[in-house]
């Protein structure tokens, strides 16, 4: 008595259907990443302030923003820089349906807050579309229609 496993072969146009809206998406989400870190990069060479104005403990304001100023914010936003490239680069990848693992760690750097945007409303968004690519990368066949 063996087991008879039968293996299909992976439809890819499927795949890529599959794959290419959250794709697109973690692109988007990149896309805001690089421009937001570039605008923050630029106010800290500058060494302009980002106040936070609806801050109810205004000390804490000003020691949160003075603690992410200056050469730290500076490596934070090439970091955050760097994070938002790999994942634009990760989605076009993943739109092909090459480098699996690359998407995958895309879609997770896409859901950590504050990682591509500081700001709440425009960071928040990467939760979602993070799961959502995980949700399709996870498809076994779209997992198994990678090369």
């Amino acid at each position: 008595m063996g087991s008879d496993v039968v293996y299909t072969e992976p439809n890819r146009a499927l795949a890529a259907a599959k794959v290419k809206p959250a794709a697109i998406a973690l692109m988007i989400i990149g896309i805001i990443g690089v421009l937001w870190q570039l605008v923050y990069l630029l106010l800290q060479v500058l060494g302009v302030a980002i106040t936070l104005p609806m801050a109810a403990d205004q000390d804490a304001a000003a020691r949160a923003i003075q603690a992410v100023s200056g050469g730290v914010g500076i490596v934070i936003s090439v970091m955050g820089l760097v994070a938002s490239a790999f994942i634009i680069f990760a989605a076009l990848r993943m739109q092909a349906l090459t480098g699996w693992g690359l998407a995958l760690t895309a879609s997770i750097l896409a859901m950590i807050p504050g990682l591509t945007c500081y700001c709440c409303c425009l960071g928040m968004p990467g939760l979602p579309i993070g799961i959502w690519a995980l949700i399709v990368l996870l498809d076994s066949n779209v997992k198994n229609a990678f090369v």
